[in-house]
């Protein structure tokens, strides 16, 4: 039996690859995509880059990258939150951002998780713990 927290590898359909850990995917016709919308249903969690081709470079549509499941605490790329706005435990939400999450729920956006951690201000970019609530609610 496999661990909850344990990757699977994903075909992904961005054309750029996914180039970094912590970001939100959805699934795609044929492949992982980034969630690109508020509402979008996010599944996984990217555990790093994408692929690389043999000279190096990322792979496009095609690739394939480590996907978390969202369940337990997963580290997840984040849009800016002032440090009185950064409380523990306030809700998360997919974001505008390709990938990221937000502290907005504006637009109907689809709640992902909460904030674990408290008392900084988050700059865009950063990676933060969230405590997931599971896929498709």
């Amino acid at each position: 039996m496999a661990a909850l927290n344990e990757t699977r590898n994903a075909i992904h359909n961005e054309s750029s690859g996914i180039t970094s850990q912590g970001l939100l995917l959805k699934s795609g016709g044929s492949g992982g995509e980034l969630t690109d919308g508020v509402t979008d249903l996010a599944i996984g969690v990217s555990a790093a880059e994408s692929s690389r081709d043999a000279a190096g470079a990322i792979e496009g549509a095609g690739g394939t990258v480590a996907v978390y499941p969202l369940d337990g605490i997963v580290y997840v790329k984040c849009e800016a939150i002032a440090v009185g706005d950064a409380d523990f435990g306030i809700p998360l939400y997919v974001g505008a951002t390709d990938g990221f999450v937000s502290s907005s729920s504006s637009n109907s956006a689809k709640k992902v998780g909460h904030l674990f951690m408290h008392g900084v201000a988050i700059s865009a970019g950063d990676l933060v713990p969230m405590a997931c609530i599971g896929a498709g609610l």
